[in-house]
């Protein structure tokens, strides 16, 4: 009769019992380009694709609230293999529906920068507001908050978000950081604007 070595059944029997009861599950990870998509959902019935401007880094994770986090740097250091210590957070946003209306978001940024926001000032910036256009036609809303002289002096952080309200959600842009960083990133921001589609898909 073969006998097995007992050195030899115990590797056996050992590399037996801890083999995986089920195969192992990869997951794959697709490798995003210049373009990126929010998820669609049940609940947020909207497809968002954008191109991102040139230095701009996308950030994984994070809030799950966001479609999409950016880290925009000073242009002038894209190229320069430096890291921008001040690069501005951007971030893609959508809520079901008027998600509170125009008014109640542009307060609620303007409070995150001890700017006082009473309802008939809030109007009036609303109302004096520049408009812009996403590539798929919806007219958005720009939030300006990054006049150095806005709010609370000894905040040195500034906004510039545009607001686009679509028929099944609202969609948020919005660019938070320090206000000579804003100035500097201000023309790629507003391209990035511009370039976003936003499609909502038919019930």
């Amino acid at each position: 009769m073969f006998r097995i070595p007992a050195l030899t059944l115990v590797a056996l029997l050992f590399t037996a019992c801890n083999r995986d009861p089920k195969p192992r599950q990869y997951v794959e990870v697709q490798t995003r380009g210049t373009s990126a998509i929010g998820a669609l959902t049940t609940e947020s019935p909207i497809r968002i694709t954008w191109t991102l401007p040139d230095g701009w880094v996308e950030q994984a994770g994070g809030d799950p609230m966001r479609v999409a986090s950016f880290l925009a740097p000073d242009p002038n250091l894209a190229h320069s293999g430096e890291m921008d210590p001040q690069a501005v957070d951007v971030s893609v946003t959508q809520f079901s529906g008027a998600a509170g209306g125009m008014d109640a978001n542009v307060s609620r940024w303007m409070g995150q920068l001890k700017i006082p926001a009473p309802l008939e000032s809030v109007k009036d910036f609303i109302t004096k507001s520049d408009s812009l256009f996403a590539a798929t036609g919806q007219k958005g809303i720009l939030v300006d908050l990054s006049d150095p002289i806005s709010g609370d002096m000894t905040v040195n952080k500034g906004i510039l978000g545009i607001i686009f309200p679509a028929e099944a959600a609202t969609v948020f842009v919005k660019a938070m950081g320090d206000k000579g960083r804003l100035a500097k990133i201000r023309t790629q921001f507003l391209e990035f604007c511009r370039g976003i589609s936003i499609v909502e898909s038919k019930p």
